[in-house]
């Protein structure tokens, strides 16, 4: 009896097993099948379950060493691989003819979207751990206003609320002396980066913007960090960071550059108006420096957390 393969982690295009000639005159033409005993039907699966994963991954453009990612949950390098096959002869001697790749029946509908690859854990270990401890202070930020008014419905149903509006900040330096993998990679995430951790994000190199995070959606971050040219400038940072705000956490990404080697002839001072709980510093020289990413120096958080071994994870 011919059985079509299935997964409990994600949705797999029609492929059916076939373990003998009398499943394959069974199986309606043109459907997609793999050869095979129930005993190794668990392979398949995961053989199958890989294929789609892995291009899903590679779907985001992020340069990320995605197969490192998905060996960690379970995908090893050495997965059994199996032929999958449509039409021709179950005896046929030339097995080619009915050969196709599982590109061909992988389809966009198959994939899975970023959100899912957090949910599976095939994020690098370091975005994991942030998004954890981030969503952690956001969780704790979260009341219930039993008095919360529903426009539709003209009642007072309630609803969750954020306790004071604690934002959280994202400070992305992608000038030239940032690899460039490391700018792709970190102005792909910063959209996800942004809605998950609430958090508004401020771009620098030749130009210092900050995006509020009500304005993240309809942004270009990629764009914008293009624009902003490849060079370092302190005196847009440092009027930003002289208005009063107040941030839970801040997430910065950067090298020793910082604002305060960028100021020459300018009557800006560097004065820090930013109030910070808890800041998260991913230098690009990782364990090779104890020093700070340099644009999230001039703060003074309760907490500061340096993580390390977050580059060796981009390709």
């Amino acid at each position: 009896m011919i059985q079509k393969i299935t997964s409990k982690r994600l949705e797999l295009p029609p492929i059916y097993l076939v373990e003998n000639e009398d499943d394959f005159k069974e199986l309606p033409r043109g459907l997609p099948y793999i050869i095979g005993k129930k005993e190794e039907l668990s392979f398949i699966t995961i053989y199958l379950e890989f294929q789609v994963l892995y291009k899903s991954c590679l779907k985001t453009n992020i340069p990320i060493k995605w197969l490192d990612c998905l060996k960690r949950i379970g995908y090893k390098n050495n997965i059994r691989t199996f032929t999958l096959q449509s039409g021709g002869e179950y005896f046929s001697s030339s097995e080619q003819e009915r050969v196709i790749e599982p590109d061909s029946i992988i389809t966009s509908q198959y994939l899975v979207d970023f959100d899912r690859l957090s949910e599976l854990k095939i994020l690098p270990v370091w975005l994991e751990d942030l998004k954890a401890s981030v969503q952690t202070n956001i969780i704790d930020e979260v009341t219930f206003n039993p008095m919360a008014f529903n426009k539709q419905l003209g009642l007072n149903t309630g609803a969750s609320a954020i306790k004071h509006n604690m934002r959280n900040l994202i400070i992305l330096d992608v000038s030239g002396s940032i690899p460039e993998a490391i700018v792709k990679t970190i102005t792909s995430l910063a959209k996800l980066m942004s809605k998950r951790f609430y958090a508004d994000i401020m771009i620098t190199s030749g130009k210092t913007q900050l995006i509020d995070y009500d304005q993240v959606p309809e942004s270009d971050i990629i764009d914008i960090a293009r624009r902003s040219g490849s060079g370092n400038e302190g005196e847009m940072y440092a009027k930003i960071i002289k208005e009063s705000k107040e941030y839970n956490t801040v997430i910065c990404f950067g090298d020793d550059d910082s604002p305060k080697g960028f100021m020459r002839g300018s009557t800006e001072s560097l004065v820090n108006n930013f109030k910070v709980n808890t800041l998260y510093s991913l230098h690009t020289q990782c364990k090779k420096t104890n020093n700070l990413a340099g644009y999230c120096r001039v703060f003074e958080p309760k907490t500061t957390i340096r993580v390390d071994d977050w580059v060796n994870t981009i390709a």
